[in-house]
């Protein structure tokens, strides 16, 4: 236990992840062609390592990088789970594989089956916000015969020979856990425990979500399913003015009514649905979480008029928009 670093909060250099890695047997390497001083600062902010159960390793930074410069590492066989939260991050270059590139709020599962040197380029100025688990060989160990055909096993052949990854849909519950896992509001063994259980959570959703996944794909045939998942990721990116259901199916070389019964049976809601749910969200995060008044948050998230706005919230949510839940 206590594997990794410890939490480093403030203005710190790559000298000091490299004697606090040292000091755990964990191999660093440096390369850097604009910094002279390997003890010059580099970044500032906060990062988190710690292993929570034997083979069960939680990991996250939030962070403004103050120079430009790379860091190696040596992966051992494992698995890691990461989501970016915040910002943005340059693609992982791993050996022999192409590179991994980071999707902010989805998760990117990174399967080692082998020793690899990973390398992560940053920039001056730029600034992420990662939360991930990393799960090794003896976390799988401890379930034995145990281990049936669900989320966990799936997550086991990641870590089979080679390497590999894959980008998952967005969760809000994952991204939620995420955000929280980085806060550590106790001290002590409450803190131990509390980064224990994030961690448990965050595995169980991966794991829940992956499950899912691969029965959808049984269901409707892996074809099929992507073209479900793109079409949702494309009006993930424009939910105030999503694209009309005849120019989504042409972009995604299908006819409308099977994008639609095919969205219907993977996700268990119709296009337009799913959009409106979405917009609620967006909506109530906007009003509890940022301040913003009713009809404002409405508006933002594509309702013009800012009584049907009430109405649709009041519908999806049993409650209106000014009493929180």
């Amino acid at each position: 236990m206590g594997k990794l670093l410890p939490i480093i909060e403030g203005h710190f250099s790559i000298g000091d992840l490299l004697r606090e890695a040292a000091e755990r047997s964990i191999e660093l390497g440096y390369v850097t062609e604009t910094i002279p001083e390997i003890d010059a600062p580099a970044m500032s902010g906060m990062i988190l390592a710690e292993e929570v159960q034997p083979g069960l390793l939680v990991s996250g930074f939030d962070l403004t990088y103050t120079a430009e410069c790379r860091l190696d590492a040596k992966v051992e066989r494992s698995v890691c789970c990461a989501v970016l939260l915040e910002g943005s991050g340059e693609p992982l270059e791993v050996q022999g594989h192409p590179p991994v590139t980071h999707e902010i709020e989805h998760v990117v599962i990174f399967g080692f089956g082998e020793t690899k040197i990973c390398t992560r380029p940053w920039h001056r100025g730029q600034h992420a916000k990662v939360f991930s688990v990393t799960l090794e060989p003896r976390f799988f160990e401890r379930f034995g015969d145990m281990v049936a055909d669900d989320g966990i096993a799936i997550l086991e052949r990641y870590i089979e020979p080679g390497v590999h990854s894959a980008s998952l849909p967005w969760s809000r519950r994952i991204v939620d856990q995420a955000h929280e896992g980085l806060v550590a509001p106790y001290g002590g063994s409450l803190r131990s425990l509390f980064r224990e259980s994030q961690a448990l959570r965050f595995t169980l959703e991966v794991a829940a979500l992956l499950q899912e996944e691969e029965q959808l794909i049984r269901k409707i045939g892996r074809r099929q399913y992507d073209r479900v998942r793109h079409a949702r990721e494309l009006l993930d990116r424009s939910l105030v003015e999503p694209p009309k259901l005849l120019d989504l199916a042409r972009e995604l070389g299908v006819n409308v009514s099977t994008l639609q019964a095919n969205f219907k049976a993977a996700f268990g809601t119709t296009i337009f649905g799913y959009v409106r749910s979405r917009r609620l969200e967006m909506a109530r995060i906007l009003i509890h979480d940022h301040g913003l008044g009713i009809a404002e948050a409405g508006y933002r998230v594509g309702f013009t008029n800012a009584a049907a706005f009430t109405v649709a919230y009041r519908r999806h949510y049993g409650h209106p928009p000014s009493a929180r839940r």
